[in-house]
């Protein structure tokens, strides 16, 4: 396959650094998504805001120890809150610096039109710090606000800027649209820049059910089809039912999911 497949850390929120790039190597993927995601967990070392140049080099020594690539920074928890311009740039220069090319981000909490203007203002603002970097933000699936493809698609044209995409997750539009992957992902295909590949457990709304690829109700076979024309990087995220999971269950279900995109040449 001609895409990049790895696996995000927040598939392991409870643990470090180490024992995530342990278990994403240990189960056969070359590519990794480091996730920043400042008030619940820390994969990367020091956090962007803290970095002085030069970090990065340290930060991508430990992937390559482990034989993995870095090719996308999950930067969470950092959108529409007051600072969120001077500490998505630190963001952006860390991405840059590490020669990564893709960020991924939920959208922030956007409950009216004051904190639509606020977040428009803050992306603009950040789409010109990133082209000028050589960076893509791409804008998840996540909350209530930016849930579907039908959303996360007027976001985009009202952005419309060539370094903010879509980060299209094949569940969160579940979780958080009661939508259906599979035909909800054909909208969002012409301004995706980067994929998450999350199953879920029973396809129902609010339900946080997120287990091992193959072992859900997302009809990936379909997703797969739809997305034979895109070449951009992917995503294998896992996270359960909420609920603290132990390491080796969380190696297993990353090494499942592994199989499960072997058996469509995708890994």
């Amino acid at each position: 396959m001609k895409n990049t497949v790895g696996v995000v850390t927040s598939t392991y929120p409870n643990y470090g650094q180490k024992e995530a790039l342990e278990g994403i190597s240990g189960a056969g993927f070359k590519y990794v998504e480091l996730a920043t995601c400042p008030g619940f967990f820390e994969h990367i070392h020091p956090k962007p805001e803290d970095m002085k140049p030069g970090d990065e080099k340290k930060v991508l020594e430990v992937c390559k120890k482990y034989g993995l690539s870095l090719q996308c920074v999950a930067a969470h928890t950092r959108m529409m809150k007051e600072d969120t311009v001077k500490n998505y740039k630190a963001v952006i220069d860390f991405t840059s610096r590490a020669n990564v090319s893709y960020i991924t981000t939920d959208a922030g909490e956007v409950k009216d039109s004051d904190d639509e203007k606020k977040f428009y203002s803050d992306i603009a603002e950040l789409a010109d710090y990133a082209k000028d970097k050589d960076v893509t933000i791409c804008l998840e699936m996540h909350g209530n606000w930016l849930n579907t493809a039908q959303k996360g698609v007027e976001v985009i044209k009202k952005i419309d800027h060539p370094n903010v995409k879509l980060n299209y997750d094949t569940s969160n539009v579940i979780f958080y649209g009661g939508v259906r992957p599979e035909e909800d992902i054909e909208a969002a295909l012409p301004y995706m820049g980067y994929l998450h590949l999350k199953d879920h457990g029973s396809g129902k709304k609010e339900d946080w059910n997120f287990p091992a690829l193959g072992e859900g109700v997302v009809d990936f076979e379909k997703i797969f089809d739809s997305v034979k024309g895109y070449s951009g990087p992917i995503s294998v995220e896992i996270e359960f039912d909420g609920k603290e999971h132990s390491l080796e269950e969380i190696n297993e279900a990353v090494k499942k999911s592994y199989d499960f995109l072997k058996e469509y040449n995708y890994v």
